[in-house]
C-alpha cells in the first residue's frame, strides 16, 4: 500500500512475512543535491531476521531507535549497534548484511557523494566505506539528534528531525570540491554510469589518470567503478518495481552490453545472479533477505 501526501511516501505492509511501516521524505530543492531521501521506519514479527543491503553510490546515516542490529559489513565481521546507537556508511563496494530479532525501528538519511563529502568535512578516501560513529563526526549535534529521535514517537516528527539536522549540517558547510569534479560527478549519476571515462575526462579537460586520482580522493570512489555501482543500482530499481521481461531486457534497458555483463555485476555487488537475488525480493519496499 503506498500513499502519497506532497513529499511524503507511506509504504506498509503485513503478510506472513512481517508487518512493516516505512515513511520517505524527499529532500527540498535546496538539500537535493546533498541528500537523495529521509526513511523513518518500524517493522516486527518479520519470518526473516538478515537483509542484503545493496551498493547505490549512495551513503547512509542510520539511527537505530528499537532492538539490537548487527551489521556485517565488510562481509564475516559484525558490529553490534542497540537502541539509541547510530552509524556512518560510506559509498560502498559490494553488500552488507544487517540482522535483527525480527524487529527493528529507526530512522536513516541517504547522502549522496556530495552530501557525505559536506557531512565528513574531507575526503572520502580517507574514510572509504567503513562504519563510522556519528558523534565521532560532529559531536554534541549527534548525541542531541539521537536523543530527539528517541524523544520522538511519529515517523512525521523523526522525519522533521533529520531533515533540520542535514539542513543544519550540509547547508552551512562550504564546499570544498572543485566544481570540475561535481559536474563529472553529475554526469555519471545523470546518466546512470554510461558515460565512458575517457570520455568524461576529455570533456572536464584533462587525462584520465588524473581524473580517476581525483575523483577517487574526494569521493572515496574511482570514477569507473562509480559509474559501475550506479548502473547496477538502476538495475536493482528497475527488479524492486518488478517491471523484468527477461534479463537480457533488464542489461538492455540498464546500459549493460549482454546479460552476461549484467550477470557479473550482481555476482560482484550482490552476491547472487539476477534470478537467485531476485527470489530474495520482499513485498512493499522491504529490501532483499540474505
Amino acid at each position: 500500500m503506498d500513499h502519497r501526501i506532497s513529499r511524503t511516501a507511506v509504504v506498509e505492509h503485513g503478510s506472513r512475512r512481517g508487518a512493516w511501516r516505512m515513511q520517505f521524505l524527499v529532500p527540498t530543492e535546496r538539500l537535493a543535491p546533498f541528500v537523495r531521501r529521509f526513511n523513518a521506519y518500524a517493522e516486527h514479527d518479520t519470518s526473516f531476521t538478515r537483509r542484503r543491503e545493496l551498493p547505490s553510490g549512495l551513503a547512509t546515516l542510520v539511527f537505530n531507535l528499537g532492538q539490537e542490529l548487527r551489521v556485517e559489513h565488510p562481509i564475516n565481521t559484525r558490529t553490534i549497534y542497540g537502541a539509541g546507537a547510530a552509524f556512518y556508511s560510506g559509498l560502498s563496494r559490494t553488500y552488507a548484511v544487517t540482522e535483527t530479532d525480527r524487529s527493528q525501528e529507526g530512522a536513516q538519511v541517504m547522502l549522496t557523494p556530495l552530501g557525505a563529502r559536506r557531512l565528513i568535512g574531507f575526503p572520502l578516501e580517507d574514510v572509504s566505506d567503513r562504519l563510522i560513529d556519528p558523534v565521532d563526526l560532529f559531536a554534541f549535534a549527534a548525541r542531541e539528534t539521537i536523543e530527539r529521535l528517541q524523544e520522538t514517537k511519529s515517523h512525521e516528527g523523526r522525519l522533521a528531525i533529520l531533515e533540520q539536522l542535514m539542513m543544519r549540517r550540509l547547508m552551512l558547510s562550504p564546499s570544498q570540491i572543485p566544481h570540475d569534479l561535481i559536474w563529472a560527478l553529475g554526469r555519471l549519476q545523470e546518466t546512470f554510469g554510461s558515460v565512458g571515462v575517457n570520455t568524461l575526462a576529455a570533456e572536464v579537460g584533462c587525462s584520465r589518470k588524473h581524473l580517476t586520482v581525483r575523483f577517487g580522493r574526494e569521493f572515496g570512489m574511482p570514477p569507473k567503478l562509480f559509474a559501475r555501482v550506479v548502473r547496477f543500482d538502476r538495475a536493482v530499481q528497475v527488479l524492486r518495481r518488478g517491471h523484468v521481461a527477461s534479463w537480457a531486457d533488464l542489461a538492455s534497458a540498464c546500459g549493460y552490453a549482454d546479460q552476461a555483463h549484467l550477470t557479473r555485476d550482481f555476482r560482484e555487488f550482490a552476491g547472487s545472479s539476477p534470478a537467485a537475488f531476485a527470489r530474495r525480493k520482499l513485498p512493499d519496499d522491504g529490501g532483499f533477505v540474505d
